[in-house]
């Protein structure tokens, strides 16, 4: 709710957030701006991103909150960019120079958002004009590719992965206008992916191999862009459903298995501060929100399209510790990487000459939006609990209220009104190993859901989680191409911007404990000192025996004391903790806290 209001309602979010992002088309300064000495004038800023990113979450909240006036602000503003600065020929960028697409540059990947937010606003409003404008910006991009000889691939930085990304609301504009020009657009996308010559990206084709990611070419430090691949890769799961063709998403799940073996962090998300260079391989974990946000997404539409619920649990503990973590609690501001440990994580920097936009936090309330859109399913007669966060949801007859506090608390109240008897599945998270119960009975060994019937009328149930807490050692893998250890601990500490972070890098493997899908920490909010923050146990490891016990602390979502007790002498060491999201999400130099134990 903070979020929503600082972000979005407020008379400030509405007043001087929303009219900077408007500004950036009016200045034009993403490639009128002075470049860095030494750059050649192919380099461009993004500041084009933020008014299609800004609208996005407007959209969302919308549909989230049925909010007549917020629709109202988005038709009115999305009417008002559209009349002001999209050009007779289609053109609508922040760039004055509209073939400046090569290099470093974002000129394609900010037409996208602009693009996405009008076909989304459409389908909010119902305005043909701006479904109309949305359709001049394709076949302005088309024709301009055309004119210019090149393929989408060849525009932008990091091998093209910015600019391809567009394949999302293209796709989503061919299925609203049924014209077959801009389907052909999104397949020539594809095609750029699905290349014989192996031009990187190539990312249908590669997912197909056996290497991870991070050794599909040479230095991935420089190609492999964590948040915009995993658009591409979005955008292909969207393509397969419009399409039927099944080659696109079965690269997007190939690719989301190669991610998940080598990418996965101890925070809960993918990447190593925003590429995919085996974040695995590396002691530390620093997480970019977008990376966070967009890991989300990637698992959304891969549950949606093949029903799977991995993608529902690895989603959870993205949710519930990486993503809340970066996301900070006044709801104006977050990070822009969540560490794993330090003083804070690296605050949200105030990107290319902007005063109230950053990536992330333009981002974020879509991350909530979307956790809302597939935690309560009504379909077919059914309902789908898939998250236990209190919610209220209602929906054609029928109205579910979710209490209990989940997951610091174990035990749920699911209380289901409706007006016909409904068929009910609950998910059995992977991590609870089937030891989650309703109404008393067990769930099945290995089941994904767990089934019951509402009668009509109404219906309460009362669903249990062992949340058994989990001492999980660090396994890291060889690294092997990604970045050297030297490079990855000056990224991890980032001193030019937290100076207090010197010599805050791991060289060795950490403990990570969780308690049911939370990452816990120790940290300065429940009172731990620098000592206890910042010292790992000696000698721990998965022997060991740990439980935690509720402890009470105004200051964090979840307080426990977490006991240690080594086997065999039964010596034992306590020391407060709190779930990892409640541990430094404010920017705070003074702060202390760390997951490893």
């Amino acid at each position: 709710d903070a979020v929503f209001s600082r972000r979005l309602t407020s008379e400030k979010a509405r007043g001087d957030i929303f009219e900077e992002a408007v500004n950036a088309f009016a200045t034009k300064m993403d490639d009128l701006h002075p470049c860095p000495p030494g750059v050649t004038n192919h380099f461009g800023w993004w500041q084009g991103e933020y008014w299609g990113k800004t609208m996005l979450s407007q959209c969302a909240y919308a549909r989230y909150s049925g909010r007549r006036d917020v629709v109202d602000f988005v038709h009115e503003k999305s009417l008002e960019l559209v009349r002001r600065f999209q050009r007779e020929d289609g053109y609508l960028s922040t760039y004055a120079d509209q073939d400046h697409v090569f290099g470093f540059n974002w000129n394609v990947w900010s037409r996208k958002y602009t693009m996405w937010a009008l076909v989304e606003a459409y389908d909010l409003t119902g305005d043909a004009e701006l479904l109309a404008a949305a359709g001049r910006m394709a076949d302005h991009l088309a024709a301009q590719l055309k004119r210019l000889g090149v393929s989408l691939a060849d525009t932008g930085y990091f091998a093209g992965i910015p600019s391809l990304s567009i394949l999302k609301p293209i796709v989503l504009l061919a299925e609203r206008t049924g014209e077959r020009r801009h389907l052909d657009f999104a397949r020539s996308i594809v095609a750029e992916n699905d290349r014989p010559d192996g031009r990187c990206p190539n990312l249908v084709a590669n997912a197909f191999g056996d290497r991870p990611v991070h050794e599909w070419y040479p230095n991935p430090a420089s190609w492999a862009k964590a948040y915009e691949m995993m658009s591409v890769l979005e955008g292909m799961v969207e393509y397969s459903r419009a399409t039927g063709e099944g080659r696109p998403l079965e690269a997007a799940r190939r690719t989301w298995e190669k991610l998940f073996a080598a990418e996965s962090n101890a925070v809960g998300g993918v990447g190593y501060h925003d590429h995919f260079i085996g974040a695995a391989a590396y002691p530390n974990a620093i997480s970019e929100s977008c990376d966070v946000i967009h890991w989300m997404r990637l698992c959304r539409y891969l549950n949606e399209a093949t029903g799977e619920t991995k993608y529902l649990d690895a989603w959870e503990v993205a949710f519930l510790n990486a993503f809340l973590a970066g996301v900070f609690r006044d709801g104006e501001w977050g990070a822009h990487d969540v560490r794993s440990h330090g003083r804070r994580h690296l605050q949200g920097m105030f990107e290319v000459g902007m005063t109230y936009h950053f990536c992330c936090i333009d981002n974020a309330p879509r991350g909530f939006c979307d956790w809302s859109d597939r935690q309560v399913v009504a379909a077919d007669g059914a309902l789908t609990v898939n998250f236990y966060t209190d919610c209220a949801f209602s929906h054609g007859g029928c109205a579910v209220d979710i209490s209990g506090d989940y997951p610091v608390g174990g035990v749920v109240r699911v209380a289901v009104r409706s007006d016909a008897p409904r068929r009910v599945r609950f998910r059995v998270p992977g991590w609870c190993g089937g030891g989650m119960s309703v109404d008393g009975v067990k769930a099945a060994p290995g089941a994904a859901y767990a089934e019951a019937v509402a009668e009509k009328g109404g219906r309460t149930f009362v669903l249990a989680f062992d949340m058994p807490v989990r001492i999980e050692p660090q396994r890291l893998l060889p690294i092997s191409g990604g970045m050297t250890a030297a490079a990855a601990a000056e990224k991890f500490e980032m001193t030019g911007y937290n100076k207090e972070m010197v010599g805050f890098a791991r060289s060795r493997p950490g403990v990570r404990i969780m308690r049911g899908p939370l990452v816990l920490a120790k940290a300065r909010r429940v009172g731990d000192d620098d000592k206890t923050c910042f010292s790992d146990v000696e000698g721990l490891d998965a022997s060991w025996r740990a439980t935690a016990v509720p402890a009470t602390n105004g200051s964090v979502w979840g307080a426990w004391v977490l006991r240690l007790e080594r086997p065999g002498d039964g010596s034992c060491r306590s020391v407060g903790v709190c779930d990892f999201a409640s541990a430094a999400d404010t920017d705070d130099a003074r702060n202390s806290f760390s997951i490893w134990f």
